[in-house]
């Protein structure tokens, strides 16, 4: 069972980063386990299992993303016991929470609460992730490039709640405070979104000294601003 829920979740991924714009990973090995332990096997998963369930509501796929998070709260091989029974507890909990929202707009900031779970106990236990670094996509004023430019972005901010890091946080913040491509009339929808993204942006980036509970909440706004934009009917054109 937990087999297929791993090759599902591969596959759901393939299937919907075209959307968003996926970064490739660098050639080479994979990363090899530091401990080759059952506890970390699970966080791997679970990691993965809710990066999908973000793409997924991204692109308005709540059915499926509701499904994962239920595979998260019903893990038969989570740690009962030691310094994480607690955070799997919230964890599974929050996951639950997920798997029961009627909304992709509910889903998303239910999904970023799952996430600062999961930070919750990477940082009181002292285990933090590492991340591999990308370079920021460069800044040009076409729809492709900001939408990369984007998906790195929120990439970082995940980074920083996940593993309670200012950097990757600042950096992520700093590309989506930039000023928004022009999206025509000033009252589309998108124009609308973009400035909404924006001030988001600039309202985290003021904080100085910004909580995980903060940060968890800012995220799932942002997600929600995105979501809704890529869920848009496209922008009528003339012939």
């Amino acid at each position: 069972m937990r087999r297929a829920t791993t090759i599902a979740t591969l596959a759901v991924l393939a299937s919907v980063t075209s959307h968003v714009g996926a970064e490739a990973p660098p050639p080479g090995p994979a990363p090899r386990f530091e401990r080759d332990d059952v506890q970390r096997l699970h966080m791997h998963e679970n990691f993965d299992l809710v990066r999908a369930i973000e793409r997924l509501l991204i692109v308005g796929k709540l059915d499926d993303a509701t499904r994962f998070a239920a595979a998260i709260s019903e893990a038969p091989h989570a740690p009962a016991h030691g310094p994480w029974a607690t955070h799997v507890v919230a964890v599974r909990d929050r996951a639950a929470a997920l798997a029961r929202a009627t909304t992709v707009d509910q889903a998303l900031r239910l999904d970023a609460a799952l996430a600062g779970a999961c930070a919750n106990c990477h940082i009181e236990t002292g285990v933090a992730p590492e991340f591999r670094t990308f370079p920021v996509p460069p800044s040009k004023d076409t729809l492709e490039t900001r939408m990369l430019r984007h998906r790195w972005a929120a990439d970082r901010l995940w980074e920083g709640i996940i593993g309670g890091d200012d950097r990757p946080w600042r950096a992520g913040i700093d590309v989506l405070s930039a000023k928004p491509r022009d999206w025509g009339p000033a009252s589309s929808d998108r124009a609308v979104r973009a400035r909404k993204l924006q001030r988001l942006a600039l309202d985290a980036k003021r904080q100085k000294s910004p909580t995980l509970e903060s940060r968890t909440k800012a995220y799932g706004e942002m997600l929600v601003t995105c979501a809704g934009c890529h869920m848009a009917k496209p922008t009528s054109r003339a012939p």
